[in-house]
């Protein structure tokens, strides 16, 4: 049995809730999609590298170039730009009256046939932006620390194990009703009733919530001081996850999905070389 087959669902909880500010918190969530697009090869390059060769072809108009370059300048930048629609999206949402309860990243042709699922589990209540300061882990210690877990568990190694072919991102996030409102900020979020998740679906779940909630509810009580966000990463801990088998809208609770998808894609190789490579050559 391969190491992917041996895995097929955990739980990663790294107790942060109580260090996050709502802008931290979008932060965060916004470069775990990014890693999670690299890593699992939606996209064959980093986020950065993406966006600066995208940004350069665009630069320049009315240039010759062969049916292969421009094909793949299409697929790039239709991705990009899809997915930087989302992440806009998702930071309007992290920071609105109601933070979502739980984003969810899925892979697949579908999302009733997706091959891997991403659970973010959101803290209930983020510190206002005030709450930054000197004295206060910063975005970059947190990122620095979390992501430092992430690419070094054994664990998710499994997960990893085998390369995922290009397929579709679907952004799902689950929000809890009030009074019968809207609950969504953006229109690119429409309800959807749930799916079901196929057995053979491997589902990571990555929990911000915070077993301290003596912190959550006053800023006056916010104490990230010196090493305590090393301390609180050293202290994460993985576990077998109970079998996430479905995705439910009920009275009380709503899922809602991104309008816009993000279709993952190859690297377009010629003669050896990423075509991607002319474009920064382009004047």
């Amino acid at each position: 049995m391969s190491a992917l087959n041996a895995t097929k669902s955990i739980k990663v909880n790294l107790n942060i809730g109580d260090q996050l500010t709502y802008i931290s918190c979008g932060h965060i969530v916004v470069e775990l999609i990014k890693f999670i697009a690299y890593q699992r090869l939606q996209i064959p390059y980093t986020y950065q590298w993406l966006k600066q060769v995208v940004n350069k072809r665009k630069s320049c108009e009315d240039i010759r170039e062969s049916h292969q370059s421009e094909r793949h300048y299409f697929v790039a930048s239709t991705a990009l730009s899809n997915l930087d629609f989302i992440i806009k999206s998702l930071l309007k949402e992290i920071d609105s009256a109601s933070i979502p309860d739980e984003i969810c990243i899925i892979l697949g042709a579908t999302p009733i046939t997706c091959k891997e699922v991403y659970r973010l589990l959101l803290p209930r209540l983020c510190h206002k932006q005030q709450c930054h300061s000197t004295h206060i882990a910063t975005d970059q210690k947190i990122q620095m620390n979390v992501f430092k877990t992430l690419v070094t568990s054994e664990k998710l190694s499994q997960i990893f194990f085998n390369g995922l072919s290009p397929t579709n991102m679907y952004i799902l996030i689950k929000k809890n009703m009030l009074n019968n409102q809207d609950v969504v900020c953006s229109n690119i979020f429409e309800s959807i009733d749930g799916y079901k998740i196929p057995r053979s679906c491997k589902v990571v779940s990555l929990d911000f919530r915070t077993q301290n909630l003596s912190n959550v509810s006053c800023c006056n009580n916010f104490q990230v001081f010196g090493d305590a966000i090393t301390k609180s990463m050293g202290e994460i801990n993985f576990e077998e996850e109970a079998e996430f088998a479905e995705i439910v809208s009920t009275d009380d609770v709503r899922w809602f999905q991104s309008s816009y998808v993000m279709k993952g894609f190859k690297d377009c190789v010629v003669n050896g070389s990423s075509v991607t490579n002319t474009w920064l050559q382009l004047s």
